[in-house]
């Protein structure tokens, strides 16, 4: 890991106004934006985590997570044809990364008992229900996405459960969860009727890109967690 904390705190401050800036591009404020000034912004985030590299287990799976974020993202924004059940599976890797990282974190062999069982329930309990609405239109995509969303909503719960320790984390992961809400409106056409007009309709198809709006604070955040001093 770098040692120096003035060349810390000045590639951190350089990192988030470079996201900063990425994202105002996404919006169009400098002009029209291609799907590669998205990608870039993740996987400069990617970059960042590796310049922290150091000998722990959170550093290792946060550096795993990014890695597979950036592979799911190529299949959804670089490549003309999006490959979404693989974007999917590289995402849910990520949750599992990150629900390591919080289980290794954890402290409390109770509350080590408490979060694997809630896990595996609120997985199961996501498929299931999958299953039972969709009924004859469900597919692997849909069951991986709800697997994923499950991983992620308990991650955002444990990472507040213990907010002190992983505050920058948590918020991190709250924000990808908000991107992921409008991604999955984008996707809902493909299984439910959407009537025009309706509140449904305005958040599949928002004025702005809102997905990108909390996407790339979510990837910033994450990779600044890893520099939390209880983290």
């Amino acid at each position: 890991m770098l040692r120096s904390k003035k060349l810390i705190a000045f590639l951190s401050i350089a990192f988030a106004v470079a996201e900063i800036g990425l994202s105002l591009m996404i919006q169009g404020v400098f002009g029209n934006s291609s799907s590669y000034v998205s990608y870039f912004s993740v996987v400069l985030a990617c970059l960042f985590v590796a310049m922290l590299a150091e000998r722990s287990a959170s550093y290792a799976l946060t550096q795993i997570a990014m890695i597979m974020t950036v592979a799911a993202d190529y299949f959804l924004v670089v490549i003309p044809v999006r490959q979404q059940l693989l974007a999917m599976i590289f995402f849910s890797i990520a949750q599992i990364a990150y629900f390591l990282r919080l289980y290794l974190a954890t402290e409390s062999p109770k509350m080590r008992r408490l979060h694997l069982f809630m896990r595996a329930f609120v997985s199961i309990f996501a498929i299931v229900l999958t299953i039972i609405v969709l009924k004859d239109s469900v597919d692997a995509v849909s069951l991986i996405s709800m697997f994923y969303f499950a991983n992620l909503i308990t991650n955002i719960v444990f990472a507040f459960a213990e907010v002190k320790k992983h505050f920058i984390f948590a918020v991190g992961l709250l924000f990808f969860a908000c991107c992921d809400v409008f991604v999955g409106f984008s996707f809902i056409e493909d299984y439910i009727e959407i009537i025009p007009g309706s509140f449904a309709d305005k958040l599949a198809h928002p004025r702005f890109n809102v997905a990108w709006a909390f996407y790339v604070p979510s990837q910033t955040l994450i990779a600044l967690s890893l520099l939390h001093p209880k983290d």
